[in-house]
């Protein structure tokens, strides 16, 4: 199932754009073009998160939670991006070793 693109691929997209750009890998004429497309997706979001904000609360708990989900699309909720941080931290944590020389 596809999820759509989150919050959190936008970030990691223009973190990467970043980097490709100061590596040179990426010319700038490819670069804003990805930055435009990221703000539409910014852009979306924030029209969602407004959409959700102005619904009465009596609609809401007629629509739930699945419903909410679904209006939010590109929204990804903070619970979900702290268990991939989580998962991420413990994927990593036994990979740090101290440095030998003394400090």
């Amino acid at each position: 199932m596809n999820t759509g693109i989150t919050l959190i691929d936008v970030r990691q997209e223009a973190m990467e754009t970043i980097q490709k750009l100061k590596s040179n890998e990426m010319d700038v004429k490819t670069a804003s073009e990805i930055r435009n497309l990221l703000a539409t997706v910014i852009d979306t979001a924030k029209v969602q998160v407004e959409f959700l904000k102005s619904l009465p609360n009596s609609i809401k708990e007629q629509i739930g939670k699945d419903g909410i989900k679904a209006i939010a699309g590109t929204l990804q909720d903070r619970d979900a991006e702290l268990d991939k941080t989580l998962a991420e931290i413990e994927k990593n944590k036994n990979t740090w070793k101290p440095s030998s020389s003394p400090v």
